[in-house]
């Protein structure tokens, strides 16, 4: 951070413009809260300063499994998709962003699962797995609706843990999506985070993306 009357450094304009240049696109309500909040956000931005090199610290995502997702000519995220995967709650913003969202022409994909080392917010997350984290939401259905009644398998299906993806809403924008199976109820709750959003992910979680 520059102190006063230090002049920025060729380095550090560099790194701030790199850091713009690749910021999730935030909506505006998540961008005035930062502004009205700026302690919050540098809490969140003291990820970008860990106390060991990145060359000391170890990685937020460990690799335990690969699958292929089949693909599809059309998924639409209705009432009849939801209930194929027994999904019996969706939080508000999956519900503004996701339902009734089409995807056309989706083709077989392969998708990682990696296990979160640490609790983490979404933005390290994002920069480990680089151009890799987008899955599609037909993809992330497919593999719910394997284990709709909580069944073992590449899910996390023990309650308190989120499966995380990260899928492009219908308004194009990317959210954190994630899915925890209801042990008491026995069905899938599925909500939709903003980067923007202050919130951590447990160590333990899973992460899906894209192998390539």
């Amino acid at each position: 951070m520059l102190k006063k009357g230090e002049c920025a450094t060729s380095l550090v304009l560099e790194f701030v413009s790199c850091v713009v240049k690749n910021l999730p696109e935030v909506p505006d309500d998540v961008m005035d809260g930062w502004v009205k909040n700026p302690k919050a956000l540098q809490k969140a931005l003291h990820v970008l300063c860990p106390p060991e090199t990145a060359s000391e610290r170890p990685g937020l995502l460990r690799r335990i499994a690969t699958t292929t997702a089949t693909g599809v000519q059309r998924f639409v995220c209705d009432d009849e998709a939801l209930k194929a995967a027994n999904i019996g709650w969706t939080g508000k913003n999956f519900k503004a962003h996701f339902l009734d969202k089409v995807e056309e022409g989706v083709s077989d994909a392969v998708v990682v699962v990696h296990r979160l080392e640490r609790a983490s917010p979404d933005v390290p997350i994002l920069a480990e797995l680089g151009n890799r984290a987008e899955i599609q939401l037909a993809h992330f259905f497919a593999l719910l609706q394997k284990q709709s009644k909580g069944e073992d398998g590449l899910l996390l299906v023990n309650g308190g843990y989120a499966n995380v993806a990260y899928i492009k809403g219908n308004n194009g924008s990317v959210w954190a999506v994630g899915a925890c199976w209801d042990s008491g109820f026995q069905f899938w709750g599925v909500e939709a985070l903003s980067f923007g959003y202050p919130f951590w992910w447990r160590d333990g979680s899973q992460v899906l993306s894209r192998d390539s």
